[in-house]
């Protein structure tokens, strides 16, 4: 179930999130990373946090089909 959910609720909240949250994920994420706050690009990151939510999305759908709903049909 977990395999399920939780890719489609982490999708969605990369896709929906504002610009202000992802800035703050993106400066704690850099300063983890490299030190500084601002070592990716804003646009680039926002870029990726949408296809990664995008494909997080479609595995959830993916995987609610094979391991819930195929039965079903």
């Amino acid at each position: 179930m977990v395999i399920c959910i939780l890719p489609g609720v982490l999708g969605i909240f990369m896709i929906a999130s504002s610009e202000e949250r992802k800035r703050e994920l993106r400066n704690a994420l850099c300063n983890k990373l490299f030190g500084v706050s601002n070592a990716i690009p804003y646009p680039k990151f926002a870029r990726t946090m949408v296809i990664l939510g995008a494909l997080l999305l479609v595995f959830a759908l993916t995987a609610s089909w094979f391991l819930l709903l195929r039965e079903m049909f």
